[in-house]
């Protein structure tokens, strides 16, 4: 009997029946429900993430636009502003030109002016014609009128830079003459 229960003890001990092999599989069929969730929360989680980054990526370009518009304003604006400072200064010019015109047209008739005026004449007509005559010596004032005076003289600047050329030049011509 002892040897029965042994024999016994031997076959039921850890024995079962295994239907088909008896490898164990790599990958079983079910997978525990937290893997699952996890997998399904790093999803949800990874499309939050791509729909800020797709946010954040259209507010970059919409500012990035928004700098290139305000680029091209300014330089329309610039240009604008260049294009008119040059029409200005264009005018200047014509004005100056205009200016410098008249300022010889202006000369000219002051020759001519003073060719015309012929003292002679002028006396004769006071006498003849307006019976004037001369002033008394007692009726004569003198009066100091400074070399400057309220006219402007535009030919007469250019006429004393001229004579002072010439008299610096005179200068220098009879220093060498004298000697």
């Amino acid at each position: 009997m002892a040897a029965e229960r042994k024999r016994m003890q031997r076959e039921y001990r850890g024995s079962y029946y295994t239907y088909g092999n008896v490898a164990h599989e790599l990958e079983p069929d079910y997978r525990p429900y937290y893997e699952e969730e996890e997998r399904k929360e790093r999803q949800k989680e990874a499309q939050r993430q791509e729909a800020a980054e797709r946010r954040e990526n259209r507010a970059h370009a919409w500012k990035v636009c928004f700098v290139v518009l305000i680029l091209f304003v300014g330089c329309i604006a610039f240009m604008g502003m260049h294009v008119m400072v040059a029409n200005v200064e264009v005018q200047v010019r014509q004005q100056k030109s205009d200016l410098t015109d008249l300022k010889a047209q202006n000369a000219i008739l002051e020759a001519e002016l003073a060719e015309q005026v012929d003292l002679e004449y002028i006396k004769q007509e006071a006498i003849n014609r307006l019976g004037m005559s001369e002033p008394q010596s007692y009726q004569i004032v003198y009066i100091d009128v400074p070399k400057q005076s309220y006219t402007i003289q535009y030919a007469s600047d250019t006429a004393e830079a001229e004579t002072e050329g010439n008299s610096v030049l005179s200068f220098f011509r009879n220093l060498l003459t004298k000697e």
